[in-house]
């Protein structure tokens, strides 16, 4: 079998293709990656002219080291086929080692284990064999992370997919849980509006996300960021972000319309002691909606008639889509915002033939007490399968340069951890 460098052309048509192909692994993804300083190259392996193994390659210079190399969610070939698994690290292998690596990084797109929905191991699903050869290789694996906020890998290693082939949107709404079905048919009663963002809306999305990254205590990244990527993913229609608009005006007259009507009711049955349970329940809800007519009317003289309270980026590639980021302000989640998002994403997808709407990141702990359950659980409501990814590797080409690399990289993590 022949080493090659492959043409963007070549890699794409064959990256599509692939079960294990993701965002991460197309060339737009690579010219994204250049915004930040990274090289890349388009490898494959070749049996008879017949590309049986690709990868995307990002490579960027260390500072006083050599350079890393990233193969994002690792290679594009039949990981049980584990003698071209070992013929494709050797010829990489040789490649980078012509480019001064340092070491290379991989976080293939394969289950370690199978989960359930609720997260349950599938017993006898392990990939035992696959993680042995990689280590045989000389892959280091850099651990089993748990929760989010401990991890050190670069993409997350648990994920939260929906399996929406061959599938209607009916049947999608029968599998989900009730507390979701509530709460995006609640969603619906809210004077919510759906806007697909452009370029100069961006703003708004990076306001969200600042907000959430404070509130959920992760860095966010500049404006520049999302502007760049959109810029060239937007061309290639691979991205789409959503946001919504709440209509506070509209949300106070619908209030006022119910609480006419419940007023009504109240006046018909008064006079009726047979309807004394009945007229409870309506003086409740009277109540209900008189307090929330004057938080809306406050709302009104802070905010303006119509905000936006939430938003949704996600990523078009190959067999699915990716929820990749989310945001929404705290003070509006009660309106739903997120479950109408996802729904008509989830749509949309169906509409376009995609197999798979990926929730993506979560936590691996699925303890009702713990910090990540909420997110876990959000996503667990649609019926989202949990993934179990089988992590990171690390290929070290030179040993003492990568061994003082990340005695310098952990205390760099220490000293930020200390200033911040």
């Amino acid at each position: 079998m022949e080493f090659v460098e492959l043409s963007e052309k070549e890699f794409l048509n064959y990256s599509k293709k692939s079960p294990y192909t993701s965002f991460y692994q197309m060339p737009e993804w690579a010219k994204v990656k250049k915004t930040n300083g990274w090289n890349s190259y388009f490898v494959g392996l070749k049996d008879k002219n017949k590309i049986v193994a690709a990868t995307l390659l990002l490579s960027k210079k260390i500072k006083l080291f050599k350079t890393m190399f990233y193969a994002p969610r690792g290679f594009l070939l039949d990981y049980d086929n584990l003698e071209l698994l070992k013929e494709f690290t050797e010829k990489i292998k040789e490649f980078i080692k012509s480019k001064d690596a340092l070491f290379l990084k991989i976080n293939p797109y394969v289950d370690y284990q199978e989960r359930t929905v609720d997260g349950d191991i599938v017993e006898n699903t392990e990939k035992k064999e696959l993680f042995r050869t990689l280590e045989s290789l000389g892959f280091k694996h850099n651990g089993f992370y748990i929760e989010q906020d401990k991890k050190t890998d670069l993409e997350p290693r648990w994920i939260s997919v929906l399996d929406i082939n061959g599938k209607s949107m009916d049947e999608l709404y029968s599998e989900m849980r009730s507390s979701t079905k509530w709460r995006l048919n609640n969603s619906k009663k809210n004077a919510l509006r759906i806007i697909e963002a452009k370029y100069d809306d961006l703003e708004e999305f990076k306001n969200l996300m600042k907000h959430t990254a404070e509130r959920r205590e992760f860095v966010d990244r500049p404006l520049s960021y999302y502007q760049d990527m959109f810029k060239i993913l937007d061309e290639k229609n691979l991205v789409k972000v959503l946001l919504i608009e709440i209509n506070f005006k509209e949300l106070v007259e619908l209030s006022e319309k119910t609480l006419k009507e419940t007023n009504a009711k109240i006046d018909e049955l008064k006079e009726n002691t047979r309807k004394e349970k009945q007229l409870k329940e309506l003086y409740l809800e009277k109540e209900r909606l008189e307090k929330k007519i004057e938080e809306l009317n406050e709302i009104i003289k802070e905010d303006g008639e119509k905000k936006i309270i939430s938003g949704g980026w996600y990523m078009l590639y190959g067999r699915e889509i990716i929820y990749l980021f989310g945001a929404s302000y705290k003070k509006y989640m009660k309106y739903n915002p997120q479950y109408l998002l996802q729904w008509e994403m989830i749509n949309y997808a169906i509409d376009n033939n995609y197999e798979a709407f990926n929730f993506y990141g979560i936590d691996g702990n699925f303890n009702k007490e713990s910090k990540g359950f909420g997110l876990f659980d959000f996503k667990r409501g649609f019926n989202a399968k949990v993934h179990e990814l089988i992590g990171e590797f690390d290929l070290v080409i030179d040993k003492p340069r990568y061994l003082l690399y990340t005695i310098s990289f952990k205390a760099y993590k220490l000293i930020k951890k200390i200033i911040n």
